[in-house]
């Protein structure tokens, strides 16, 4: 099954639909859910990452904070059940996450950053995630994703991402949304052009508790798209690194003074500003 769109909101609808009229239905680890198997989605536009809220009203402070979690490079349970506290049921000593991407993202960004750099045709800039030490290993956060693949073409970096495995509710939102920011962030270290982002899954589904979420957003119509502006290609690392050390502090609900933050750090900073004052109320 294919879908191409320009923006993610349109890719998702159409998704939600198909999945309803033609999902089948499979109970693995006893919980039941609708299935279709083998789905390939291209967005056109990766900047449209962050769903119409008619659509599906996304958290965006816990997409920015896992994004940022990840670009850490942790796999520390406190971090990211700051901003969802159901993430200690997915660890296996209340401490860690065995799955979390970042470690298993981050020490490679070098490594396909030289490929790219050296070879603008190759094929071979991968990022492997499920690793041979999941396979069969009793936890409860094994990797959703497979791997990551990067490829140039016509001086616009093109993304690939291939999962065993997609939460169409709670999952795929925020995968497309971390993702396509990872995927950004290359971008701008390579000063190229953004190209498409393109999402395989194995096993897209869907739990039945969410089954009428999944319906309402099947009937919207000609969603509008929100799309993000360009990530600034100028002191990326830099910026990236001074928006860690934020979040950090709003976490630990300490103030932070940054006056000369870039226009678009400044967007996603307010976005955790804002849960944090939530939080803390």
């Amino acid at each position: 099954m294919y879908i191409e769109e320009e923006g993610f909101s349109s890719i998702y609808i159409k998704l939600c639909k198909y999945l309803l009229e033609n999902g089948e239905l499979v109970s693995p680890r006893h919980m039941p859910t609708t299935e279709i198997r083998g789905v390939t989605l291209k967005i056109l536009n990766p900047r449209t990452r962050i769903l119409n809220k008619n659509v599906r009203n996304v958290s965006l402070s816990f997409a920015i904070g896992e994004w940022l979690w990840c670009m850490s490079g942790s796999n520390d349970l406190n971090v990211i059940q700051y901003y969802a506290p159901s993430y200690n049921k997915y660890s296996d000593d209340g401490a860690k996450l065995n799955g979390a991407y970042g470690p298993r993202i981050k020490s490679n960004i070098k490594k396909i950053i030289n490929l790219l750099e050296e070879d603008k045709n190759t094929r071979r800039a991968v990022i492997p995630i499920y690793d041979k030490k999941d396979v069969g290993l009793d936890s409860n956060d094994i990797p959703c994703t497979l791997e990551l693949q990067f490829m140039i073409r016509d001086n616009k970096l093109d993304m690939f991402t291939n999962m065993r495995s997609n939460d169409l509710y709670l999952g795929l939102p925020y995968d497309v949304f971390n993702f396509t920011m990872w995927q950004e962030y290359i971008v701008s270290l390579l000063n190229i052009n953004i190209g498409t982002y393109t999402h395989h899954v194995n096993s897209m589904h869907f739990y039945e508790k969410d089954r009428q979420k999944i319906v309402k957003a099947s009937e919207v119509e000609n969603p509008e798209e929100n799309i993000m502006a360009e990530m600034p290609k100028e002191n990326i690392e830099y910026q990236i690194n001074r928006l860690i050390k934020m979040e950090e502090k709003l976490r630990k609900n300490l103030e932070i003074y940054d006056e000369n933050q870039d226009d678009y750090f400044q967007f996603l900073i307010n976005e955790l500003i804002k849960y944090n004052r939530k939080k803390y109320a």
